[in-house]
């Protein structure tokens, strides 16, 4: 599957978008660490495996958790079992296995019940905003929202790192429900911590890029660009290509035109040397829309199909309806999801 397009150096013409033949599988490839050598090495192996998941080696993450996951069963460790299995959800939603993420969610909520832990504490906090993301990425909205307040998660939340994570994506929930005064407290609250942690930067937190969004939909077109510009800027100069190609797609949607359509473009070869499958998916859907207004139906229909059959596979309901729909020319008021 490759991305097509009138107009030289949108793509490769012969360059696979999803790992073919000869790959090794998301989830056996080696770890670079020594394993846990048991129940109470567990917090430090797998911070080690989140520092993967962060610099997204997420095949070595995957293996690594599956590995957590054994180790904490061996030595009847539930509240292991719980990191294990939340922090593996992270990394399979970050590999586009939506279906897998949702699968290892649920287990460690399951766990996080009968675990004895807090079930208002940071690991509750950290698996909580692991559900709802992935359930954003499915559009999943109600289900989402739902989560919330039996949980204790609904009000104020603590400044603690893991509670922080949960402010941004309660964030961009509140923004996919229509509650974007909500939602922008939260993101600007998420930036204001991490500048007094000296943090800020969308590696850590992208709340800017989710900032914008609400920005723009409320009509406030030019602090949205700004804020959009900004962390491109911010992860030119040091981030993952992830988050470059993150921020460039969302730029894209908050520009519009020509200039929309460029860094459109840009976000998608930037996406394609990366394990983010959804995160391209979704900027190949976001091109075609951008192809679609600027009338250039034949490019859109191309880049639609693949941007189709790429959300398929990384099993997103919404996002295959929402290319479904562009494909067929008509518009599509997106407010929310994978933003």
């Amino acid at each position: 599957m490759t991305v097509s397009d009138e107009r030289p150096g949108l793509a490769d013409p012969g360059r696979e978008l999803t790992p073919r033949n000869g790959t090794v599988p998301p989830d056996s490839r080696p770890v670079p660490l020594a394993p846990p050598a048991g129940a109470d090495d567990l917090p430090r192996y797998l911070h080690a495996l989140r520092r993967l998941a962060d610099a997204d080696d997420l095949a070595a993450a995957h293996s690594g958790c599956t590995l957590a996951i054994d180790v904490a069963g061996r030595f009847g460790s539930a509240a292991g079992l719980v990191m294990a299995y939340s922090q593996r959800s992270s990394v399979a939603r970050r590999q586009g296995r939506l279906a897998d993420a949702v699968r290892d969610a649920e287990a460690a909520a399951e766990l996080l019940a009968v675990s004895g832990a807090d079930p208002a504490g940071p690991a509750a906090a950290l698996l909580m905003s692991r559900r709802i993301a992935v359930l954003l990425d499915l559009g999943q909205l109600e289900l989402a929202d739902g989560l919330l307040g039996p949980a204790g998660f609904g009000g104020e939340l603590p400044d603690h790192p893991e509670f922080l994570l949960l402010r941004y994506v309660r964030g961009r929930l509140h923004t996919a429900v229509a509650r974007p005064g909500e939602g922008l407290a939260d993101l600007y609250r998420c930036g204001e911590r991490l500048a007094v942690r000296r943090s800020d930067h969308p590696g850590v937190l992208p709340w800017r890029s989710a900032a914008s969004v609400v920005l723009a939909g409320l009509g406030a077109g030019e602090a949205a660009e700004r804020l959009a510009a900004e962390e491109v800027t911010l992860t030119r100069r040091h981030g993952l290509a992830s988050a470059l190609g993150r921020a460039l797609r969302i730029q894209g949607q908050i520009r519009g035109g020509a200039a929309g359509l460029a860094s459109a473009e840009e976000a998608i070869r930037v996406l394609q040397g990366t394990p983010r499958r959804f995160e391209l998916a979704t900027a190949l859907v976001d091109h075609g829309a951008l192809l679609n207004a600027a009338r250039r139906r034949p490019q859109a229909r191309r880049v639609l199909r693949d941007g189709l059959e790429l959300a398929e596979e990384c099993g997103s309901p919404m996002l295959a309806d929402r290319a479904r729909t562009l494909f067929a020319g008509r518009a599509w008021h997106w407010s929310g999801g994978n933003r």
